[in-house]
């Protein structure tokens, strides 16, 4: 039986053309929509610097060995001093081109095997071992965060929706860079309805909705905050396109924005969208000018090296956090964040609220 079958998988191999190893241009589009066009960029950008690393080495980047892989992410962890997040990022994004391209991706053993000592590298200079957190935002920041908003100015109205919006939905940076104004719909004498079309525990694009209440604090209700931001955008004809858009000193919206980021010919994708980075530097940024960037020196004592700072990643945290120290229960929470069931990362989540709460084990024990 097992003769006959790898007889018939010889066989197979003999008939091979050069056509059954070929893509077709509109099978290769599809699998390039597939690809979230956040993931898309870093990917290009980290193929470009491993392919002038090969060309200056004397290698070949595609199809790549195993072993110039290695020797490349050594490279990165040594001599160019990456964290070991970002090697591993480098290393995904070097075996996806080669699978998109139709190429074996390079064994990864020995490059998986330089993550893990990076990382213990790091953990050991750090004196740092466990995961390194973002700074919560919580929901007692929120009034100093929204008062160094400008709101008389088209960045302080986009910021100040960034931010309330971000917290009260539990967003991910690129879930808030991806949404649109017909992603949006306002319920009146209830709130706003959010469609978040993917996300990382989405990658199909099956898409859901989230729906944010009216805050009794007009001054950090979110609804209040967008409504505002759209407003403003309605009014200089603005009705379609990324709900948070690049704002110049001028106060140019969107496609107006000039330099790189003007609109160009027509389906060129440059509409102004706040990039997932754009988003996080918004929020450290607000989080220092509210005065809280000198309490990450207090959050970070225990660590002898980096400090953590405020992110994008911060409302998500915070707000959770928030969600669950005022009662609610941890299922909803979770599935209103978008985590998948079972998440480890959302279980860390409500053990930090719980903190020493009557939930905590040994309160009581002895």
């Amino acid at each position: 039986m097992e003769r006959d079958v790898v007889a018939r998988v010889d066989d197979a191999v003999d008939r091979y053309a050069q056509a059954d190893f070929e893509v077709p241009d509109a099978t290769s589009a599809l699998i390039a929509e597939a690809v979230p066009e956040n993931t898309a960029l870093a990917y290009r950008s980290r193929w470009r610097s491993f392919e002038a690393w090969c060309a200056a080495a004397g290698r070949v980047a595609l199809p790549a060995t195993a072993q110039t892989v290695a020797a490349y992410l050594t490279h990165l962890a040594t001599e160019r001093g990456l964290k070991a997040t970002s090697v591993d990022a480098h290393l995904t994004a070097i075996r996806a081109v080669h699978r998109g391209s139709g190429a074996v991706p390079p064994d990864g053993l020995a490059a998986r095997k330089i993550v893990v000592a990076a990382q213990r590298r790091e953990a050991a200079r750090d004196g740092r071992y466990g995961p390194r957190k973002a700074i919560p935002v919580m929901a007692a920041d929120l009034p100093a965060i929204v008062a160094a908003c400008h709101r008389e100015t088209a960045a302080g109205l986009r910021d100040r929706a960034v931010v309330l919006l971000g917290f009260a939905l539990l967003a991910r940076r690129s879930e808030l860079s991806a949404l649109n104004l017909s992603d949006v719909e306002f319920v009146p004498g209830a709130g706003l309805a959010v469609t978040i079309r993917a996300s990382k525990t989405d990658q199909s694009a099956r898409g859901m909705i989230r729906r944010i209440h009216d805050a009794s604090n007009e001054k950090i209700c979110p609804v209040r905050a967008v409504l505002a931001w759209t407003s403003f955008l309605a009014a200089r004809g603005i009705r379609t396109g990324p709900l948070f858009t690049r704002v110049d000193r001028w106060g140019n919206v969107g496609p107006a924005v000039g330099g790189r980021y003007a609109a160009g010919p027509a389906g060129d994708g440059r509409d102004g969208r706040l990039r997932p980075q754009a988003i996080g530097a918004i929020v450290a940024a607000l989080c220092q000018s509210a005065g809280l960037g000198a309490r990450s020196a207090v959050d970070s004592a225990a660590q002898t090296g980096e400090q953590r700072r405020y992110s994008g990643h911060s409302l998500r945290r915070g707000g959770a956090t928030s969600m669950l120290k005022a009662g609610a229960q941890p299922l909803n929470v979770s599935r209103h964040g978008r985590w998948s069931d079972g998440s480890r990362s959302f279980a860390g989540y409500v053990e930090e609220a719980a903190g020493f709460g009557d939930d905590n084990p040994t309160r009581h024990l002895l």
